[in-house]
């Protein structure tokens, strides 16, 4: 219980700094924090530190340790920079796509129930790409079109991925995506 009271009173000091930068340094210990209040206090509260909080959260996202957040990261970092990380989301988008040419065609149909953990790495990447995919909704940054195409495209080509139980969900964000950049 000590421990409880310690991480709110620390995180209540991080809350009440003015400055994004620091107030977002001061929340990234929580952002892996085993109190799952914390973590998801800290996570929430990075996009709200705004622009300035944007470094520290591509570093999260660079960072192997925080790759099961990368997901919740993602969302962050969309609502601390707004439309001024189109450009990052589409780079990062493209290294996803990659990685999805390189996976898809040797994944066997069922994969996303052969690994059951809570953060099993092919559903977490599965989830990183499906927030990307969202914030670029948020950014409106239509240089994207091409490389949505062709993650829709390729997941659409193989039946491992565009399977109807659910993962159908990647290609069905892509065109709401494409029809929204192309609507721009």
């Amino acid at each position: 219980m000590v421990e409880v009271d310690r991480i709110q009173q620390q995180l209540a000091a991080a809350l009440n700094v003015q400055d994004g930068q620091a107030r977002a340094e001061l929340l990234k210990p929580y952002v892996r924090s085993a109190v799952f209040p914390a973590q998801r206090l800290a996570l929430e509260e990075l996009g709200k530190c705004g622009p300035l909080a944007l470094a520290t959260i591509r570093g999260m996202l660079d960072e192997p340790a925080f790759a099961d957040e990368a997901a919740d990261l993602i969302k962050a970092y969309v609502e601390a920079g707004g439309e001024m990380v189109g450009k990052e989301l589409n780079v990062r988008l493209q290294r996803e796509l990659e990685f999805w040419r390189a996976t898809g065609p040797s994944l066997s149909e069922g994969w996303w129930n052969q690994d059951p953990t809570p953060h099993a790495p092919l559903r977490e990447r599965y989830s990183q790409t499906l927030q990307l995919i969202r914030g670029l909704t948020h950014t409106h940054y239509d240089v994207a079109l091409s490389t949505v195409k062709q993650l829709r495209d390729l997941w659409r080509s193989y039946p491992q991925l565009n399977d109807p139980s659910g993962l159908n969900q990647m290609a069905e964000e892509c065109d709401r995506l494409i029809e929204h950049l192309q609507g721009n």
